[in-house]
Order: C-alpha cells, then structure tokens, then sequence
C-alpha cells in the first residue's frame, strides 16, 4: 500500500480512489495546503489534476520538483473531468509534463479511449513507488 497525495478538484475524487484501491489517498484543493501537506508527509507517488486549484497544475508539479525529497518520487498528471479536449492537446500537455519532470499526463475521464490502461499505470506506479512509463 502506497501514500498518495491527490491534488484535484473533489468530482475526481470516487474516480481516483477507482484507480488506485488500497492505496491511502490524501486528498488537497489548494496550492497552500498541498505544498503545507508535502512538508508534513512523506508520499510515495503525487497526483495532479488539470483543473487542481483553479488550473495551477503546472505550479504545484514544479514545486514538487523543486523538493530534494521528492526528486524520485513519481509525479502523473490527470485530466478526469469530462470536458472536450483535443487529442493533440493531451499530447501536447504531456510533453510538458515531462519536460518539467513529471512521468506522465495521462487522460482518466470515462469516455478515453485509454481510460482503463491509464488507470492500471496509476495503481502500478503508486504500487512500484518509483517512475514507471504508460505502456
């Protein structure tokens, strides 16, 4: 079992759980509280949504970076809300992801295409506690 910090808005939150079953998920709303919770708390993988704090996904997944603690500790990105977005997007905010050295974006609303392969590589990375790559 992993400890997972979930920084996301709270419709995500039955979905995450979903994706990552007995794994103990900490769940933040805000930049403050979740970087207040990283200096508390020691997680084994951390969990960013897109529209976490009023879209400030990029800011917190820097901030975790920028903490010598977490510098192996897996960082994935999620889109879960049901909104449209164009494939080349999601792509696009991948590579952006990892550029700031994230492991990965991966798409989690119902209608993905991927959504159940993109939920698997969330649990296996939270199990494996290190940087795994979406297969």
């Amino acid at each position: 079992m992993a400890e997972v910090l979930a920084a996301d808005v709270p419709e995500m939150d039955e979905r995450i759980r979903d994706c990552l079953p007995g794994h103990e998920i900490v769940f933040v709303r805000t930049l403050p509280e979740a970087i207040s919770t990283l200096r508390h708390n020691r997680f084994s993988l951390v969990v960013i949504g897109l529209h976490f704090d009023e879209s400030r996904m990029f800011e917190l997944l820097s901030h975790v970076r920028s903490l010598r603690e977490y510098d192996q500790v897996p960082v994935v990105c999620i889109q879960g809300l049901e909104v449209v977005i164009p494939e080349g997007v999601i792509r696009t905010f991948d590579m952006a992801v990892k550029v700031l050295g994230g492991t990965a974006f991966v798409d989690l609303r119902h209608t993905a295409l991927d959504f159940q392969r993109h939920c698997e590589f969330l649990d296996r990375t939270a199990s494996a506690g290190r940087s795994l790559r979406p297969s």
